[in-house]
């Protein structure tokens, strides 16, 4: 009778934890992607052309407007915070402006990249890997407060995915 018993429980115990996973899954009570502030692309697009293995594997892209004004200017100043930020992790980022006309003034920091931004919408940045797929994207915001609060967004993206790459492949 023991031998029956410890095999029933053995049997539960293999049971029950995939049937609450089967429930879980088919209900929608999971949310996948809750770890990324930003937006995944839904669609592969290739936004920049690829870099070389020396480069850094990761690209920040503003979607710089044909005019560049205050806005435009803010994001600029946003993109070099974050790279400041990320301190001797700096290597890892490149910081890019895309957009169809040249933009004077920009920072040595920053380079610029003429082209047009495919179905993404102007105004936002992106982050995109060495080989030119963008990845995600964060609408910014005008309102300066709600800016930073976009710019943590990315620094905690950026972060993760720095800690997690295993490099140029």
């Amino acid at each position: 009778m023991a031998k029956h018993k410890f095999l029933f429980l053995f049997v539960l115990c293999c049971v029950v934890p995939l049937a609450a996973a089967k429930l879980v899954l088919t209900n929608g009570w999971f949310a996948s992607g809750v770890n990324s502030k930003g937006q995944w692309l839904t669609k592969e697009i290739q936004l920049l052309p690829a870099g070389k293995s020396t480069d850094p594997h990761w690209r920040l892209v503003y979607l710089a407007p044909s005019q560049c004004l205050e806005e435009c200017s803010q994001t600029i100043e946003l993109m070099q915070k974050i790279y400041l930020a990320l301190g001797r992790k700096q290597q890892q980022l490149a910081l890019v402006v895309l957009n169809d006309q040249p933009i004077a003034g920009l920072p040595a920091t920053i380079k610029q990249h003429q082209g047009s931004a495919y179905d993404l919408a102007v105004g936002q940045l992106v982050l995109v890997e060495n080989q030119g797929l963008a990845l995600l994207q964060y609408p910014v915001p005008a309102d300066g407060q709600q800016r930073l609060l976009t710019g943590k967004a990315v620094m905690t993206d950026l972060k993760k995915l720095m800690n997690y790459d295993r490099g140029p492949v």
